[in-house]
């Protein structure tokens, strides 16, 4: 039997705080939604298709994952500077997927997404610099140049390491939310080894993790992912669904790299 890793889903928590989280998960899904049917216009053929099946599945799944990020802030009432962040974020990381796309697939209409998306982006961007402290805003600026650099080292060669930085641009729902505190530093490098897990993920399902090395090395990177103190350290400072997670997933990965066919 196949393991599977199934779509990021959001932590067992108290029934409000899960209520509530579920309740900004069902919003994000509806306003990216909303975003994606303005940016993205409906054809028949296979290339639209494609491209907008990539979209929705941002739409779907992202605003959970994102909801997990931001759990530190999500007891009830979650206040409007907290929504309207992680809002922000979200549309952040369906531009980066629009980029991705656009850079990537090769199609006109991807392309032609990207144009469309300009005015959500600057707009987002424009409204996340007004509400943040320059120190803020100098530690934002520094995720994405890694994000950037990460996704140029993984295009050479793909390599576990890379995996969370090059999505770093998600870590800017904690690092906004918390306004860079010293509880968002303590965490940063387990919350980034939680997005390489999920990235591990992707790359499994996309039949990536076939060479020996490879999965060697992801291996080893999974082994550092289960330190017992940042696990700890994420637990106690707000993030329980995330320490819970990264042992889920690194269960699932070990699992799946164990199976004769990865051998």
């Amino acid at each position: 039997m196949t393991n599977t890793i199934e779509p990021f889903a959001l932590p067992a928590q108290g029934e409000q705080k899960r209520t509530c989280m579920q309740d900004i998960v069902s919003r994000l899904e509806q306003q990216l939604s909303q975003d994606i049917s303005r940016i993205h216009q409906p054809d028949s053929n296979s290339a639209a298709r494609h491209a907008a099946q990539r979209l929705q599945a941002v739409a779907e799944h992202a605003p959970a994952f994102l909801a997990v990020l931001a759990e530190p802030w999500l007891d009830c009432p979650v206040s409007e500077r907290t929504e309207q962040l992680l809002l922000d974020c979200a549309r952040i990381h369906l531009y980066a997927r629009i980029l991705d796309d656009a850079l990537d697939e090769g199609l006109t209409v991807c392309r032609q997404n990207l144009l469309r998306a300009q005015p959500m982006f600057w707009q987002t961007v424009q409204r996340i610099g007004a509400r943040v402290p320059t120190r803020v805003a100098q530690e934002a600026e520094q995720l994405i140049q890694e994000t950037v650099s990460a996704v140029l080292h993984d295009d050479l060669r793909g390599d576990p390491q890379y995996w969370g930085p090059k999505n770093h641009h998600l870590l800017l729902v904690p690092l906004l939310l918390s306004e860079n505190s010293a509880a968002y530093q303590a965490c940063r490098s387990g919350l980034s080894n939680l997005i390489a897990l999920v990235q591990a993920g992707d790359e499994w399902k996309q039949g990536v993790l076939t060479d020996v090395s490879l999965r060697a090395e992801l291996l080893d990177f999974v082994t550092q992912c289960l330190d017992p103190e940042q696990l700890a350290t994420l637990s106690r400072l707000g993030w329980q669904g995330a320490a819970e997670r990264i042992v889920w997933n690194a269960d699932q990965l070990i699992s799946v790299l164990s199976e004769p066919s990865c051998v």
